[in-house]
């Protein structure tokens, strides 16, 4: 972690100690969550994806992000990659089709075709509903600085493409990249309308929360952002 000047740091503790005053609907990421239907989604969220509170500045019901292993019961794990220390490993490979849907998208972000062999894949299948969950990831190390796209989307039928997130391919900072990147966490029903829904993790620098997509006829729509923590 790169060092902050003395007179940088006073200022960003400044900064961060008045976003903890402010009022939860000032922060994007963690709009008011105040109707019945928000709170359930968000009760569900708090029990199955948030550890201990950590040391921080965040809201009161700040927590650690726990991201449990998919359920093999609601999901079939179709492909996935692991990063630890900078190098990722792909396991399984996703289907022609959905590669193509990622890579095309890729390409559309900016990512060059000679790079393709560089990129990683997960391609989670619901049980219940049949649609997929895929995310296309890129990633370069060089010094201190990183090359990042990646496509998180569902597939529904042959055809139905809706993406969720994406990072359009840029080289910034590795250490404090003002950039933000997704992890899947699950893919379940959130709310008990039978229907699953495709639960994010959003990390930008010294920012982390949780997303809920309501995904439904080739569109989707967030109906939860909160929880987690900045620093």
């Amino acid at each position: 972690m790169a060092r902050v000047p003395v007179l940088a740091g006073l200022a960003l503790l400044l900064t961060v100690g008045a976003r903890a005053t402010e009022p939860a609907d000032a922060d994007p990421r963690r709009p008011a969550c105040t109707s019945a239907h928000c709170q359930r989604i968000k009760s569900f969220v708090h029990a199955h994806y948030c550890g201990a509170a950590p040391f921080g500045n965040g809201p009161d019901d700040s927590c650690d992000i726990k991201e449990p292993s998919p359920a093999t019961s609601r999901i079939d794990v179709i492909a996935h990659f692991r990063c630890e220390r900078n190098v990722c490993q792909q396991y399984g490979q996703p289907p022609s089709d959905v590669r193509a849907a990622l890579v095309r998208k890729l390409r559309q972000l900016g990512l060059p075709a000679a790079e393709d062999g560089r990129t990683y894949f997960t391609v989670w299948k619901s049980k219940s509903s049949g649609w997929s969950l895929a995310e296309g990831y890129y990633e370069r190390l060089a010094g201190s600085s990183v090359t990042l796209c990646q496509a998180i989307v569902v597939i529904e039928g042959d055809s139905q493409v809706a993406v969720l997130r994406e990072v359009p391919f840029q080289n910034t900072d590795a250490e404090a990249a003002p950039v933000t990147t997704w992890s899947l966490l699950d893919l379940t029903d959130v709310d008990g309308d039978g229907r699953p829904d495709v639960v994010l993790r959003g990390d930008a620098y010294e920012d982390h929360w949780i997303e809920v997509h309501r995904v439904q006829d080739g569109s989707h729509r967030i109906i939860f952002s909160g929880l987690g923590y900045y620093l």
